[in-house]
């Protein structure tokens, strides 16, 4: 409970790591997965349910992890073909009246980060976490030609998790789903975009990055290095 709010977190692990080349979720950091790792930083006081979207090829594996193995309170719930379906599929299984959404390869997500979300979700309805760029984003067109650039100063890069009212998200999900959304991007688009509810971005940190690509996971073991000798 946060605030006297029931809170669900959904944390989002259908993808097949096409850029990575493998399934990014079972390469290990500090001894455990990436997908233990990430999951078990939301078993935390104030979030009451846990629910894991995956893909069904993927299921009997991700069990045995987080459920046979590490013991954590999840629900495993099958995904769809892109993010936000997925994620509309693990919100059917929540019952919050908050919904955090993580990206299951943000393996640094800490309990201040959750704590910083929940803040600013509960209080503006709608919330991610972010970082001011430090460099210059090029808008290029489809064949390749730059046509302009983002002002830094008012250019973030988006992180997670992102919080928001339950009903933001159900009618976000629901108006993408019948406009048959394509583009890539994150829940606060879609609430944004399809509710014109305005998001709050607050501020994140620069380690909590995504595995994305193998270069990434380099990155990752500097990070955790750096934690251990801490």
């Amino acid at each position: 409970m946060y605030d006297g709010k029931r809170v669900s977190a959904i944390v989002t692990c259908a993808g097949k790591g096409t850029r990575f080349g493998s399934n990014k979720l079972l390469e290990t950091i500090g001894g455990r997965t990436i997908l233990e790792k990430t999951v078990r930083e939301f078993v935390h006081p104030s979030i009451d349910e846990i629910i894991v979207t995956i893909s069904a090829e993927n299921r009997e594996v991700y069990s045995d992890i987080l459920v046979a193995q590490a013991a954590l309170p999840v629900t495993l719930v099958d995904g769809g073909a892109e993010r936000f379906i997925s994620a509309k599929l693990g919100l059917e299984a929540t019952t919050g009246d908050l919904v955090l959404v993580h990206d299951g390869v943000r393996p640094f997500v800490n309990a201040d980060l959750i704590d910083r979300a929940l803040a600013a979700g509960n209080t503006y309805g709608a919330a991610m976490l972010g970082t001011p760029t430090v460099v210059q984003l090029k808008l290029v067109d489809d064949d390749g030609y730059v046509t302009g650039s983002l002002d830094r100063s008012h250019s973030w890069l988006g992180q997670t998790p992102q919080v928001f009212r339950r009903d933001l998200l159900e009618q976000a999900y629901t108006r993408a789903i019948e406009d048959r959304y394509s583009r890539v991007s994150d829940d606060a688009d879609l609430v944004a975009e399809y509710t014109g509810h305005r998001v709050k971005i607050e501020p994140g940190e620069d380690w909590n990055i995504k595995i994305t690509t193998p270069t990434d996971m380099v990155v990752a073991d500097r990070i955790m290095a750096h934690r251990t000798e801490r």
